[in-house]
């Protein structure tokens, strides 16, 4: 019983000293909350680089001919988790750019053809841990946009 007349005074004290000026205010207000994941501009970089990872990945495990590439990020979400994870809703098309050869994305065009013509919905989660070097696409679903 004794501790607690000892462990009381201490808290309120503790509690009385926050809510002063010695507790920075930056310290307890903060944007992103870790684990917790946020809305973040579709025009990021950040955002269009996880779009691109999201597109790499869609093309080394589909069986198309064809590479594709994201025409337009609809929706993202941040997390901070261990690392860096972002959560998008891209759109992507097939392009006239030949998978058997190498080619700089950015340089392939959309298909215009309509039997060639094809877009995907797709939710991805990038997973980008920076200080590890290391970039990976844990959940990848797309459905044809017809």
């Amino acid at each position: 019983m004794s501790s607690v007349w000892v462990i009381l005074p201490l808290f309120i004290f503790i509690m009385y000293i926050c809510t002063g000026t010695y507790c920075a205010p930056d310290f307890q207000i903060t944007t992103v909350d870790p684990g917790f994941p946020r809305n973040i501009s579709t025009n990021d970089p950040a955002v269009k680089n996880a779009a691109r990872v999201t597109v790499y990945a869609y093309n080394n495990k589909s069986n198309d001919s064809f590479l594709f590439k994201e025409l337009e990020v609809q929706k993202a979400m941040i997390q901070i988790v261990k690392g860096v994870k972002y959560l998008l809703q891209t759109k992507i098309g097939r392009t006239v750019c030949p998978k058997k050869e190498f080619y700089n994305l950015d340089q392939c065009d959309f298909q215009e053809d309509n039997p060639l013509k094809q877009t995907f919905s797709c939710y991805s989660e990038v997973w980008n841990i920076t200080w590890l070097h290391v970039e990976t696409v844990p959940v990848l679903r797309c459905q044809d946009l017809k």
